[in-house]
């Protein structure tokens, strides 16, 4: 991508949206490293939400009649998604860096390129309903953006990534921490003698990563030690 100039910078870097406790993972990229250590216990679960990213692009050569285009633009996608019920919201900004929409304003997301082009970027956050594949949350995404109206040369590009995301992580934590504590109690149980057993990472928050369309695998990146009275 050329360089772009930055109309304003308002999006504060930010791992998670800042309007609720979530986690995200990118979908379509696994970390194959053969030398990447896991730990033993993890659990897999659904996915409550997949993340798309959406940029609205024009190339209107007069400065102010893009501005225009694109406000309007953001204006029509706002109010689209305030009367739907596809289980389908909105934030400006990208994955992993964006905001409310009610934190920001137009001047503030509209960015210009160097190549008399400007554009928006926004985050749409689809619901994984029971019945959900990949591809149906896809085409949904992909239904919303192509009834949505145009504004003048506003054209819409969504991004070749999608993130899989959880609304309530600290559920999963307590589900991940009595498995390794269950764990735990096994390895005490299977060695004669004086069994010791120590931990280090517990204190760390939860990793994802997808294991399937839908799923992420959760785990906590401990390690553990076990001292069997037997081997001495």
């Amino acid at each position: 991508m050329k360089r772009i100039l930055v109309l304003a910078a308002v999006f504060v870097a930010m791992t998670l949206p800042a309007n609720a406790q979530q986690i995200v993972a990118q979908s379509n990229y696994v970390n194959r490293n053969a030398a990447q250590q896991l730990p033993q216990i993890s659990i897999t679960v659904r996915a409550d939400f997949v993340l798309f990213s959406v940029r609205y692009s024009t190339a209107t050569r007069a400065v102010d009649t893009r501005d225009t285009e694109l406000t309007k633009m953001f204006q029509t996608v706002t109010q689209r998604v305030q009367r739907n019920n596809e289980g389908i919201s909105i934030e400006v900004g990208q994955p992993g860096n964006s905001a409310a929409l009610e934190t920001a304003t137009m001047k503030e997301v509209i960015v210009r390129t160097q190549n008399d082009q400007s554009y928006i970027d926004l985050v749409i956050k689809a619901d994984v309903r029971d019945k959900d594949t990949f591809q149906t949350i896809r085409a949904r995404v992909e239904k919303f953006v192509a009834d949505t109206p145009l504004t003048g040369r506003v054209e819409p590009v969504i991004g070749s990534s999608q993130f899989l995301g959880i609304t309530d992580p600290k559920k999963h934590r307590d589900t991940l921490v009595k498995a390794i504590a269950e764990d735990v109690k096994l390895m005490q149980a299977s060695f004669t003698g004086p069994v010791q057993v120590s931990m280090t990472g517990m204190e760390q928050r939860t990793v994802t990563r997808p294991t399937g369309p839908l799923d992420l695998e959760i785990y906590i990146p401990y390690a553990m030690n076990v001292k069997s009275g037997a081997s001495e």
